[in-house]
């Protein structure tokens, strides 16, 4: 954490740096956003760090998240739906 106004604490900028190099050269470079996100987290890079890195926003990172958790052929409140 920097002193004062004149210092910097550059680890943060290196970490990402580094963090967006690995995605790049890595076999999610041409994954969807979800599947990036998620190898950026095993980083430990923030929610809102990972969503700027890979070109998104955090709201869309999240809905993004919460469509893939949702299964289909089950409805809202959990039970199953008969066809």
């Amino acid at each position: 954490m920097p002193k004062n106004e004149e210092e910097f604490d550059w680890s943060a900028v290196t970490a990402r740096c580094l963090a967006y190099l690995c995605l790049k050269n890595s076999e999610y470079a041409d994954a969807q956003l979800l599947e990036q996100s998620k190898f950026l987290m095993r980083f430990g890079l923030p929610e809102m760090d990972r969503a700027e890195l890979i070109g998104s926003t955090l709201g869309s990172m999240r809905v993004l998240a919460s469509l893939a958790k949702k299964k289909k052929g089950v409805s809202r409140n959990g039970k199953v739906k008969r066809h």
